[in-house]
């Protein structure tokens, strides 16, 4: 409608400067019609501003002025309109502690901005553990923790072995002296074996077995307590499931638990008795590691052994060394030896 009437005003005035020609005057003719000329130019000009122009994606040309703009909901990202961007994660790791920078995705709004981009996963130095509320990294004090029962042997010594494929064998000592565990001494244990030792677990006699194995890897080797045994998931159920998961050195490992002891416990151990056990254990955890779940799933998993005397190790490692290497897989067997005032880990009561 506005290009019609401006058209209409152009031809009224072409109009009007020809009625105004006498004929003689060749030269007024002629700037008249050139006025006229640049009148229509100017028209043409307006209405065009927009006909050579090529906006990029998302962006459409401005009648008014012939610039690009960008469309709703889009932004100028140096030379595009974008609505999301791909940019590092923000690093937030504390003091003693190393970010995984990645790249993430952030969202234009109109109204508020760009989103803030996602925090980086960080994980503490070498040397350093997180703190109890996973906002800081502290210190890495030397093996073993303190806490009840003395603690020697190969102890703090699992590194590579937690992703290796093969297996290995490990042997420490738990000493209680004569001071018989008791309801007074909870205090010394981690926060970890505290939950095992008010917990009730899937049945059974081997509740402070189980207890006392953690406390062991927690305290030489930093493990800390994710699941119990009733809380890991699997589908279908195992035969056997695994006694608790734990994470050392930020690698979820499944922790299975068993006693070397025989009954009466003075009986000597005897070494095919050990290899059934053991074959059958060490085939428990290869069910357990197939079927757990993926929210569960561990790096590999720990055979926890709690040894009443150093005779029943011995013929425990002759038993190990004795299978053959699709039985071990690539288990990590960990045995403790316990001395001294240990009758509730082979009794189950205190």
């Amino acid at each position: 409608m506005l290009i019609r009437s401006i058209y209409a005003l152009v031809l009224v005035l072409a109009l009007v400067v020809s009625s105004c020609d006498d004929g003689g005057n060749n030269k007024n003719n002629t700037n008249n019609t050139s006025n006229v000329n640049n009148v229509l130019n100017n028209v043409n000009n307006t209405n065009n501003l927009c006909a050579a122009v090529d906006c990029v994606e998302n962006a459409t040309c401005n009648p008014d002025n012939g610039q690009c703009v960008c469309d709703d909901g889009f932004t100028l990202n140096e030379d595009a309109c974008v609505n999301s961007l791909m940019v590092p994660c923000a690093d937030v790791a504390p003091e003693n502690a190393t970010s995984t920078v990645v790249d993430v995705e952030i969202t234009w709004n109109a109204d508020t901005g760009w989103t803030p981009p996602a925090e980086c996963a960080w994980e503490c130095d070498f040397g350093y553990a997180e703190n109890r509320d996973g906002t800081g990294c502290l210190a890495t004090p030397e093996p073993p923790l303190p806490g009840f029962g003395d603690l020697s042997g190969e102890c703090g010594v699992l590194d590579t072995e937690l992703t290796a494929p093969t297996p290995s064998y490990h042997l420490l000592v738990m000493d209680f002296g004569t001071d018989v565990y008791d309801a007074g001494d909870y205090d010394q244990l981690t926060p970890g074996g505290q939950i095992l030792a008010t917990t009730a677990n899937a049945g059974g006699s081997s509740g402070w077995s189980e207890c006392f194995a953690y406390e062991v890897l927690a305290r030489c080797e930093f493990a800390g307590l994710l699941k119990t045994e009733t809380e890991i998931e699997y589908t279908p159920n195992p035969t056997s499931i695994t006694d608790m998961l734990v994470t050392i050195d930020g690698y979820k490992i499944g922790v299975s638990v068993v006693r070397a002891m025989t009954y009466p416990r003075d009986t000597p151990p005897v070494l095919a008795d050990v290899q059934t056990l053991l074959a059958h254990k060490l085939t428990d955890i290869q069910e357990s590691s197939q079927l757990v779940l993926p929210v569960d799933a561990w790096e590999k998993q720990i055979l926890a052994v709690m040894a009443d005397s150093a005779a029943h190790e011995a013929v425990w490692r002759q038993a190990w060394d004795s299978l053959d290497p699709t039985v071990t897989a690539d288990t990590i067997l960990y045995i403790t030896v316990t001395n001294g005032a240990d009758d509730p880990i082979y009794t189950n009561q205190i």
